[in-house]
């Protein structure tokens, strides 16, 4: 009787431990992209370690070199010592290494990699600490008031915390200070010396209109995740929101609840499942300055290690005389519309594929399950 009792006490403990191993620990907010309007919220001010989310002040810092004409996407960083000691996930470059910035940025997105984190750091601030200072003075002019950064990579330091509402606050700046850079975050992988990197965010490929940000996880702050979604309202007009989930226990825990609190805000906000609008009439002819100029800036960012963009112009009919801006016309297109989204082929994305849309039908809706991911 008495080791039946034993038994049963060591079974209810390992059930107790068990309950406590699978709980969630969710701080949260979801905001209206455009008003910024606080849509639900849950321990939005709460303490809790960033993880990889500090990344995105990295690359908010770098986006900013990008535009003040400090540096190109073509500028080549070296691999640091110090860079190559740093704890997975990373690129795994050796000390001596040069790497373009636009390398990096791909880096940081998709693989999360923190060598290249202390690299352009280094690269940008001439060392670690010179640039958390940066990152410090830039997290106060944004308004973020509870957040403090150690490290450009968000590796467990001591003191460096944050909360949901100063990490919204940091995705918000990045998509309405750099729409163009924005697009990095879409990026479901880059290929480097030949190889696929991929992201670790799995909402990309789940969740309807994702589009970024970042995904973190370390051991003390579980998993967390920046996301941004944008659909079509039902005026026709684009609506976006942000959401930050912290503490999520696995990454599919995470990323369940992200789709679930992402979804109830666009009901909120009436939206449809649709990511993007395509119109029955569009004017069907090409701005010649405008492609030259995404074929001039897309081979100018060209890495010889990337595989090339091809940009197909349309053949001119013969006979036929030009239509000027001026005067063209809409033509009436098909229903279904095969198109390439311009940005993925201006940061080169290698596995952008033609999107096929039905304008009488709207896309899926809502969350697939994803597989766990950091």
């Amino acid at each position: 009787m008495h080791k039946i009792v034993k038994y049963l006490s060591y079974f209810c403990l390992g059930i107790f431990c068990l309950s406590n191993l699978h709980a969630n620990n969710f701080a949260y907010i979801i905001v209206d992209g455009d008003s910024g309007k606080v849509m639900a919220q849950h321990r939005a001010d709460e303490l809790r370690p960033p993880a990889s989310l500090v990344k995105q002040m990295t690359l908010y810092l770098i986006f900013e070199a990008l535009h003040n004409g400090k540096i190109t996407l073509q500028t080549e960083f070296k691999v640091s010592k110090r860079a190559t000691i740093q704890e997975p996930c990373k690129l795994g470059l050796r000390a001596g290494d040069k790497i373009s910035v636009k390398n990096i940025i791909y880096a940081l997105v998709t693989r999360s990699a923190n060598d290249m984190a202390v690299t352009i750091a280094e690269g940008l601030a001439d060392s670690v600490e010179g640039f958390c200072i940066l990152m410090n003075q830039k997290a106060k002019a944004l308004g973020m008031t509870k957040t403090k950064f150690y490290n450009p990579h968000g590796l467990p330091a001591r003191g460096q915390i944050t909360s949901a509402r100063d990490m919204v606050i940091l995705a918000r700046a990045l998509h309405g200070d750099y729409p163009k850079e924005y697009a990095f975050f879409k990026a479901k992988e880059f290929r480097y010396k030949g190889q696929p990197v991929r992201n670790h965010n799995r909402m990309l490929n789940s969740f309807t209109g994702m589009d970024g940000i970042k995904t973190g996880f370390t051991f003390a702050s579980r998993f967390n995740i920046s996301a941004s979604a944008q659909r079509i309202g039902a005026d026709g007009k684009p609506i976006r929101v942000f959401a930050v989930v912290l503490g999520g226990q696995t990454s599919v825990s995470r990323d369940r609840k992200t789709a679930e609190l992402m979804e109830s805000a666009f009901r909120k906000l009436n939206a449809t499942p649709r990511m993007q609008q395509v119109k029955k009439e569009i004017i069907v002819k090409e701005e010649p300055d405008i492609i030259d100029s995404i074929a001039k800036e897309a081979d100018a960012t060209q890495d010889t290690d990337d595989e090339p963009v091809i940009i197909r112009r349309k053949q001119k009919k013969k006979g036929k005389k030009k239509v000027s801006n001026a005067t063209a016309k809409p033509v009436n297109v098909s229903k279904i519309i095969t198109q390439k989204d311009p940005f993925e082929e201006l940061l080169d994305f290698p596995t952008a594929q033609p999107v096929s849309i039905n304008i009488n039908k709207d896309l899926p809706s809502g969350w697939v399950k994803a597989k766990p991911s950091t």
